[in-house]
């Protein structure tokens, strides 16, 4: 009995550490049903995967995203995922492999993906921001190199202290939905 709540001890605390010391990989771009964990939409998922999780979606021609329900918008690049956004209706559907979900507040979001390369802007929006050639995280919202497929980003948007929407996308996807 103690061996075992030693050992899910250590998984918890690896699961809650994990990303911030190794940095931020595509795997970290993904959202989990909470009730189904089995039901997964990741980053590079074909389009019909993602459908097969989230029904069909519907095309906003202003943003190229597509909307689905309970409040997730996906942008596709190749008709692969590239873009994941949780707005405040996936709030108790939806959250991240990491466990961010909304209404969460900062102190949350630093416990699950460490205080340590956290960007925040004007208090209302926030990130974790990696380049995956260097190795690093990047310590402002600026990137200016041309493979912003190799830069990976976890957002948040705040209001009211509590996280209103979470984005997970290369930074590619920014330029690309414009």
């Amino acid at each position: 009995m103690r061996r075992g709540v030693v050992l899910l001890l250590m998984i918890v605390l690896l699961t809650a550490c994990g990303s911030s010391n190794k940095g931020l990989s595509t795997d970290d771009l993904a959202i989990v049903r909470v009730t189904d964990e089995k039901q997964i939409v990741s980053y590079g998922m074909s389009r019909a995967l993602a459908e097969k999780v989230l029904g069909e979606g519907e095309e906003d021609g202003n943003t190229n995203f597509f909307n689905y329900e309970s409040g997730i918008r996906i942008f596709y690049r190749d008709n692969a995922v590239v873009f994941i956004y949780m707005g405040e209706d996936s709030k108790g559907v939806y959250k991240t492999v990491q466990g961010a979900e909304i209404n969460m507040n900062q102190d949350d979001l630093k416990r699950i993906y460490g205080k340590n390369n956290f960007i925040e802007h004007e208090g209302i929006v926030s990130a974790y921001r990696y380049d995956s050639i260097n190795k690093k995280y990047l310590t402002d919202f600026e990137v200016g190199s041309e493979e912003r497929d190799k830069f990976y980003e976890i957002g948040f948007a705040y209001k009211g202290g509590e996280v209103k929407g979470i984005g997970l996308a290369d930074y590619k996807a920014f330029a690309d939905r414009k």
